[in-house]
């Protein structure tokens, strides 16, 4: 059980640490997370190396402690009794020894393993030194080396852990023996120096073990805490470029999170804690507890539908925008969208019969049709004229994204079609006043702008009032590419006409289809152009924006 409480208090932090890498929505400068150890490398976690400061910290206190107490030292005072000279010189050593370590602590050199085997090196000829001139390992110095062995197991490596267990062992056998043959010791003390040195052993293998299921938690919580924090990250992006507004209240209605969007719909800059015009969300957002709730209303920047969603067991609230606008304009596309495919249905069941009703009446022409005869026959070919049109008009929706784009001179393209249109329609050419000053050369479709021209064109021709200089073409630079405007002179469209000018279906003239700037703006945003209506000056203006780079 002890494992698993210590992996859940592992996943608790890094739960912490996401929450708190979430709410900041980026690491802040300067903050790092320690990088595991490359396979097979010899790095270390920083760490590593508190750890060794804190165990030099405490070297320092022990080596401070026993060089004042070898200043006093007698025959009658336990340590140092047998030869305090000896005593004093380790102590004082020791400390040295101790103080010198801070400074290759903090320049990180030489290596971790390096300076962790120095240190642990000089413990045991000091101690062993000491343990010596106190007499022996019966005076106890000795267990020292215990705190020294667990420090090496808890921030070394296995087998290390092992070599300076050795060596302590060795260093006491050595120790124990020349003081026998010295006759200054027992052999039955050689029970008690093999016990401290199993002793050794046992605590630098537990010391190390430990210290591997800690390594891994920590390696793996590293490794979780950069998942959560790359999640995060993927979150605040996702949330700060939502089309929806997303606001985050706490339970006493402080703001914990606001996207841009959210800002734009309140009509107002980012937020500093719960100001006034969110107040009375939030207040909203507090009468629906444990469960979500909607409702619709008039903000500053749009018209939105409000969600309110609590948070369980956090007390927070999320409130969700959605701009109704967007909404609403995405139910017309899609219903645009079925009608287009309705209509190309309809236009191909319709083309046959068609056909033969103008056959037929063809027919009767032939047959010597005339006077009433002749009439009719009249009205069915020019009705079957006007639907052929609508037909055709329909079915060049189904080409939209049949562009076949290509590089063209834009000003030398609208002269030749100019030429052609003129030819076909039979408009003098004083009627048309040009303005193309500019050369440049725009990718786009042939086809698809001379079905924009001459849609643009026919209609500015049929509201003008068919006098010289009734329509004008211009062309010139505009924001980041070319600007051509097509306008007339005759009465301009009303307010009403402009709301609805390029639905399709909507005309004003009686032997229209309504199809022609539907179909033009469509051909144009195929083609990565935008038409709009640039108002009345003072007729109708139409303004084609296109690109300035080549294909």
């Amino acid at each position: 059980m002890r494992p698993l409480r210590r992996q859940s208090a592992a996943l608790r932090g890094d739960l912490l640490a996401g929450r708190v890498l979430l709410h900041a929505g980026t690491s802040a400068p300067g903050a790092e997370i320690d990088a595991p150890p490359r396979p097979g490398g010899p790095g270390f976690f920083p760490s590593h190396w508190r750890s060794l400061d804190y165990f030099n910290l405490y070297r320092l206190v022990i080596a401070a402690i026993l060089a004042l107490a070898s200043l006093f030292v007698t025959h009658d005072w336990p340590l140092g009794a047998e030869d305090p000279l000896v005593f004093r010189s380790a102590a004082f050593g020791y400390l040295v020894s101790s103080a010198l370590f801070i400074l290759g602590i903090r320049a990180r050199w030489p290596s971790f393993p390096a300076q962790l085997s120095l240190h642990i090196f000089t413990d045991i000829v000091f101690i062993t030194a000491m343990t010596n001139a106190s007499g022996g390992v019966s005076s106890g110095l000795s267990l020292l080396l215990l705190v020294s062995l667990a420090s090496a197991g808890l921030v070394g490596q296995g087998r290390l852990a092992l070599m300076y267990a050795s060596m302590a062992s060795l260093a006491m056998l050595g120790l124990h023996t020349q003081r026998v043959l010295n006759w200054t010791a027992e052999p039955q003390g050689y029970l008690q120096v093999a016990l401290l040195s199993v002793s050794f052993f046992a605590v630098a293998w537990l010391a190390h073990i430990l210290t591997r299921r800690a390594l891994a938690l920590e390696q793996e919580a590293v490794r979780k805490a950069q998942e959560l924090a790359l999640l995060s990250r993927i979150h605040a992006l996702a949330a700060g470029d939502s089309v929806n507004g997303i606001i985050a209240f706490d339970h006493k209605g402080l703001i914990t999170y606001c996207n841009a969007q959210a800002n734009a719909m309140l009509g107002r800059s980012p937020p500093q804690g719960s100001p006034e015009s969110v107040r009375g969300l939030f207040e909203q957002a507090s009468q629906m507890p444990g469960q979500a709730g909607e409702l619709e209303m008039d903000l500053p920047g749009a018209r939105a539908r409000l969600r309110f969603l609590p948070v369980k067991d956090s007390g927070h609230t999320v409130l969700l925008m959605e701009d109704m606008s967007r909404a609403e304009q995405l139910a017309q596309q899609i219903k645009l969208a079925s009608l287009g495919r309705l209509t190309l249905n309809i236009a191909h069941e319709i083309r046959n019969p068609l056909s033969a009703i103008a056959h037929a009446a063809q027919l009767l022409d032939e047959e010597g049709g005339a006077g009433a005869n002749g009439k009719l026959t009249s009205i069915i070919r020019n009705n079957v004229r006007r639907l052929d049109s609508m037909v055709q008009d329909i079915l060049m929706l189904n080409r939209r994204d049949r562009a076949d784009r290509a590089s063209l001179k834009i000003a030398d393209f609208i002269e030749a079609w100019l030429q052609e249109w003129r030819q076909i329609e039979e408009i003098p050419e004083s009627a048309v006043i040009v303005d193309m000053k500019n050369d440049t050369t725009t990718c786009f479709a042939p086809g698809h702008l001379r079905q924009i021209l001459w849609n643009l064109t026919r209609n500015a021709w049929r509201h003008s009032r068919r006098q010289p200089g009734s329509i004008r073409l211009r062309l010139q630079d505009g924001d980041g590419g070319l600007r051509l405007e097509i306008c007339d002179d005759g009465p301009g469209i009303n307010a009403e006409g402009q709301a609805q000018l390029f639905e399709p279906f909507f005309t004003t003239e009686a032997q229209g289809t309504g199809l022609g700037l539907f179909i033009a703006r469509e051909l144009a945003e195929a083609n990565g152009a935008h038409l709009e209506f640039a108002g009345n000056h003072p007729g109708a203006c139409f303004r084609l924006s296109l690109s300035s780079r080549p294909c």
